[in-house]
């Protein structure tokens, strides 16, 4: 009798595992499909995840799929073949390295900061990468949990700003024709997808357009490419008044610009300046790396263009004044 109390109870107690293995076979399973709807989730959204060791240049124990938009697979990171360390850009490694050793010291629980990172290409792309520090009861960080969002889009239209800004106070300050020139020229050349470029002015008399200053084209150019007859296609391009944004084999409009072919350039843009109505000038710039110019980079320098036209009437505002000063006295 005992001994069948006995099976008895065991089969009971035999009854009650099976439902509870069901269960936790059933959470578990829940618990896997939420896991992979959430990193479904992950990798739809414009973040990078990460979640790093909090060792030398931060081997990566995760990362999302969409590593792949900076060229890169998963399996480079997970495996150790490459830390991420390694894609920092290295003049900016040094300073992400002091931050996030300060801010563990601090006993932050996150942080924000930006910094560039090379794409398998070797671009640049600046990050906003939002850091959350995982530490256990005593303090030591087990784990650092990384969000990584590419804001080089918003980095490029910050400068274009910083660019418009700062040329349109050194203009407001000028009075000299060549330092206005050469100020007007390098501002232009300080956007990325600009990398030469020139200034023509037109002849009052002839209405000839002369090469005045350059940057980046190569001797050939300056001496095919620096003087067009005001009956030449190119100048009277120039004299419709519009901006030009075409590939630069477009515009080898002559016999004689067959030769400037050799130059490699890509983009180019051919924006008029005015003095009132008339065409006083023209900024030639190109690019090497582009085969055609954002709108941003359009706007820009387009504003550039207006600013000079700006300056030049305030110049000759000024002459005129100093001119009749002199009238005046005499």
């Amino acid at each position: 009798m005992a001994k069948a109390t006995s099976n008895s109870a065991r089969n009971g107690n035999h009854g009650r595992q099976k439902p509870c293995k069901y269960l936790n076979e059933m959470s578990l399973r829940s618990a896997l499909e939420m896991a992979k709807e959430l990193i479904s989730v992950i990798n739809k959204v414009p973040v990078t995840v990460f979640l790093w060791r909090p060792e030398k240049c931060w081997p990566a124990d995760f990362v999302s799929e969409n590593i792949k938009k900076f060229g890169y697979t998963v399996e480079e990171f997970t495996s150790g073949k490459l830390l991420y360390g390694n894609i920092v850009h290295p003049d900016d490694l040094e300073r992400v390295e002091r931050e996030l050793s300060r801010r563990i010291e601090e006993d932050y629980v996150d942080f924000s900061q930006e910094y560039r990172i090379l794409t398998k290409s070797g671009e640049a792309r600046w990050v906003e990468e939002r850091t959350f520090i995982e530490a256990d009861e005593n303090g030591v960080v087990r784990y650092l949990k990384g969000i990584i969002l590419d804001i080089t889009e918003r980095k490029r239209k910050e400068k274009l700003l910083y660019i418009q800004r700062d040329l349109g106070i050194a203009l407001s300050t000028s009075n000299y024709l060549d330092e206005t020139l050469d100020r007007l020229l390098d501002s232009c050349l300080q956007i990325d997808e600009i990398t030469a470029g020139g200034i023509y002015l037109i002849d009052d008399e002839t209405g000839d357009m002369n090469l005045s200053i350059h940057r980046g084209l190569s001797s050939i150019f300056i001496e095919n490419a620096s003087h067009y007859s005001a009956n030449s296609p190119n100048t009277k391009l120039v004299m419709i008044g519009q901006p030009v944004y075409k590939q630069h084999i477009d515009l080898l409009l002559t016999s004689k610009d067959e030769v400037l072919r050799q130059e490699n350039l890509r983009a180019t843009a051919i924006i008029p300046v005015k003095y009132g109505k008339k065409v006083i000038a023209a900024f030639y710039l190109a690019s090497r790396m582009e085969y055609e110019l954002s709108d941003s980079v359009r706007t820009v320098i387009e504003t550039i263009a207006t600013q000079f036209g700006v300056f030049i009437s305030r110049i000759r505002l000024e002459e005129k004044l100093k001119e009749c000063v002199k009238k005046r006295k005499s």
